[in-house]
């Protein structure tokens, strides 16, 4: 392709190859591999996906007044973020939702034969994130018609030990990865979404941002990397929060991103604004189940609410009753442990990262 410069890379095992202009390739594959896991890499799976970024003023502008005229629907592929469909030509285009707080500079476009790319106009801020957006689309699919199971959760490795942090949004995930990578260098192998194989045996991640709040940054030594505290509210589950690329986040504790690891245990956080000290105990298997089953984000994802760029090929109920088994896996063989916590109490990262190796090593 002429004019075009190609970076290919992994994630779960799928391959991806992006394609964009020469002058933006070197912003945008730096933004790509800052989310590349660089240690026990899934196996490949066989499929691969090709995806063209183009910066072009004129195309741009085109398709997005012929979008904005065609007949088209809502649809909130993600949730609070609402995008219009249309069809142009047998292409399928996304546009950002107008009056809306979506940045009118980029579309995204499925032709015919599932060929998937991003439109950007040139002056698009920070035009690179919206790559990622397509990936992890895909790796979702792509995981699910693999029989891996989607949860709502963070997890880290201590020593190749995988650690699944399963919770809602504010209940502390991050705290606890946080936590663990201060005081025990774990490795990150996913900050807001993991994929469970079918057998529970191992836990994979999904390419996300690691957002981490002053809260939890005010309690960490100092590092080079990580953003001031003193910038964000330290109001704990504030949503402002600062986003780090998964490398950024492991290089600011000196450990890696992991993309796998036997799955030795489940870590269900329960962290509130107030000063308790901090108790833990393992869940038994009716509130296991029930705990697990609200985490679950196979078939249905309160963040990621329909898919798109890449379409889902298993029923529903198919997905929901291997979901269901992946749990009862779950229960059966990896401890539930439950740690809840007010965020005041004193040394609350290091007595987390305590009792949680405590439990796994």
């Amino acid at each position: 392709m002429t004019g075009a410069k190609t970076a290919t890379v992994m994630f779960a095992g799928h391959r991806f190859r992006a394609v964009t202009d020469v002058a933006f390739y070197a912003t945008q594959e730096r933004y790509l591999r800052a989310f590349v896991p660089e240690h026990q890499l899934a196996p490949p799976c066989g499929e691969k996906t090709t995806v063209r970024i183009r910066h072009d003023a004129d195309s741009f502008q085109n398709r997005m007044a012929r979008a904005a005229g065609a007949p088209s629907l809502t649809v909130v592929p993600f949730r609070g973020e609402p995008y219009r469909s249309c069809q142009l030509e047998q292409i399928t285009w996304w546009r950002p939702g107008p009056d809306t707080h979506l940045p009118q500079d980029h579309l995204y476009a499925r032709d015919a034969a599932g060929r998937l790319s991003v439109l950007l106009n040139p002056g698009a801020v920070r035009g690179e994130r919206y790559l990622m957006r397509v990936v992890r689309e895909v790796v979702m699919r792509c995981a699910e018609n693999r029989g891996l199971t989607s949860f709502h959760a963070a997890a880290a490795a201590i020593d190749d030990h995988g650690v699944l942090i399963a919770a809602p949004s504010g209940a502390g995930k991050t705290t606890v990865l946080t936590a663990l990578a201060a005081h025990h260098r774990a490795d990150l192998i996913a900050s807001d979404r993991a994929l469970i194989t079918a057998d529970a045996s191992a836990v994979a991640g999904v390419p996300i941002s690691v957002r981490i709040g002053g809260g939890t940054l005010s309690a960490v030594a100092r590092r080079e990397g990580l953003p001031n505290p003193h910038t964000l509210p330290d109001a704990f589950g504030s949503t402002r929060k600062a986003a780090l690329t998964p490398r950024e986040f492991a290089r600011a504790f000196s450990s890696r991103v992991q993309e796998t690891a036997p799955l030795r245990l489940v870590v269900i956080p329960q962290l509130r604004e107030e000063d308790h000290r901090l108790r833990s105990r393992v869940l038994g298997a009716a509130q296991a189940r029930t705990t697990l089953s609200t985490a679950c984000c196979t078939p249905y994802d309160e963040d990621w609410r329909e898919p798109w760029f890449a379409v889902r090929t298993r029923p529903v109920d198919d997905l929901a009753r291997r979901a269901a088994a992946v749990i009862e896996s779950l229960i059966a063989t990896v401890p539930v442990l439950a740690i809840t916590a007010g965020v005041h109490s004193p040394d609350l990262l290091e007595r987390i990262a305590d009792t949680v190796t405590g439990r796994l090593l």
